[in-house]
Formats: C-alpha cells, sequence, structure tokens
C-alpha cells in the first residue's frame, strides 16, 4: 500500500494500484463503494482491501497524468473539494501540454439503500441515505476557448442531513471522498453505421463479381503448364 501511495502522491506516469488476480477488475456499485470503502476510511476501519490510492489534491493534476490504466475507470481517496465556485467550475488547473478546469453536471445524486428487515410494503418501506454522487466534465483549454473532452469525474462523499428552523441542510460526513475517472465512449450514429455498412456490402458485391468473372475467363482459355 505505500507503493500504491508513493506513486499516487507523485502524480506521474502509470501506476499498478489494482492488486487483483488476473482477469478480475474493481467494479464497486455506488453503494458498495459509500457503504464499504469511503465510510471505513473516514471511521479509520479497516478496508476490504487495499485498492484505493490517495490523492492529496486530485484537482491538482491533468486527467491522464493521474496514477492508472487510462483505458479503465480509476478510483482515488482524496480530501479535495476543487473550490467550486458559483458557476460549478474548479480552479483553472495544469497538465503536460495542456490546462483546463472541471465542471459541475447536474446537482448531484442521493445514494439510499432500503433498510432491510422491515414488515411493511416495498412502497412503504423506509431507505437510508449512504451518500452523494456528483458528476463533473473536464473542459480542455485552447487557442480560441475551451473544449469539452470526454473525461467524466465522479465525486463520493458520506452525507448527513442536518434540520434547521426554516430548511434541511446537506452536510458531508468526513474529509474524505471517493473521486471515479473516465473517458466517456465515442457513440457512432446510426447514419455513419448504415453508411459504413453499406460500403461495405457494396465492396463485397464488386470483389465476388470480379472473382467470378476471373473463374469464367480461365474456363475459356487453355492454360500452358
Amino acid at each position: 500500500m505505500e507503493e500504491q501511495k508513493d506513486g499516487a502522491k507523485r502524480g506521474g506516469g502509470t501506476v499498478r494500484s489494482l492488486n487483483l488476480p488476473i482477469g478480475f477488475r474493481f467494479r464497486p456499485t455506488d453503494e458498495e463503494l459509500l457503504a464499504h470503502y469511503l465510510s471505513r476510511k473516514i471511521f479509520s476501519m479497516p478496508l476490504p482491501a487495499l485498492i484505493i490510492p490517495e490523492i492529496l489534491d486530485i484537482f491538482d493534476s491533468f486527467p491522464s497524468d493521474l496514477p492508472g490504466d487510462l483505458r479503465e475507470k480509476r478510483y482515488f481517496f482524496s480530501k479535495a473539494n476543487g473550490d467550486i465556485n458559483s458557476k460549478g467550475c474548479s480552479r483553472l488547473i495544469s497538465g503536460k501540454d495542456c490546462s483546463g478546469y472541471w465542471k459541475a453536471v447536474g446537482q448531484g445524486q442521493l445514494i439510499v439503500v432500503p433498510i432491510s428487515g422491515s414488515a411493511i410494503s416495498d412502497q412503504q418501506q423506509q431507505r437510508l441515505l449512504l451518500g452523494m454522487k456528483k458528476a463533473l466534465r473536464f473542459y480542455q483549454a485552447t487557442r480560441s476557448g475551451y473544449l469539452t473532452t470526454r473525461w467524466i469525474m465522479h465525486q463520493y462523499s458520506l452525507v448527513t442531513i442536518s434540520p434547521s428552523d426554516q430548511n434541511v441542510n446537506m452536510m458531508q460526513v468526513g474529509d474524505w471522498s471517493i473521486f471515479r475517472i473516465y473517458q466517456k465512449k465515442l457513440l457512432i450514429s446510426k447514419n455513419v453505421r448504415t453508411k459504413s455498412n453499406g460500403f461495405a456490402e457494396q465492396c463485397k458485391i464488386k470483389t465476388n463479381t470480379r472473382k467470378r468473372l476471373f473463374n469464367e475467363v480461365l474456363k475459356d482459355k487453355e492454360v500452358l503448364i
């Protein structure tokens, strides 16, 4: 684990932060991240596995500079909040060759789980609030402005409801959060796929036609050996 922490804090290169057998992938659900990893981290309890490395401030590094396999979803513990302003944007950060910032997407999503052992119906079943999931997208600086990238980050935080005299406030529990970073897959439109398939069919027909004509020519002529 010490090697994982050192590599994560350096923030350079690719670090093998997952100690899993070959063929296995770390793909926890939102509920598992909050209940089995983040809550245990905050309350200094043993973790199920030493898999998630620590980053002092995840908003200080360009997404591709963070340790781990860029083809997989990467998970990090961090105490950073990004200094999100009123427009939902983080402070400007710099990478090796460019700079950019994270911008919040949506209002966030509450993660709740049903309370087991209840005798009431499913519709009336009470639910337990575990935490909140916030989504952010990375925008890269260019000469003409900022370009929307495929980098997506999810921030998982433990929260509790603190009622006041006028309204209900949502408060974060502890300093740690879990961040999941990945690149959103490119979507190919239906029209592009149709044109591509049509082009492939045309090439197939032409190839078969040429082959048939060439065979007919061989049948009509004598071949000298």
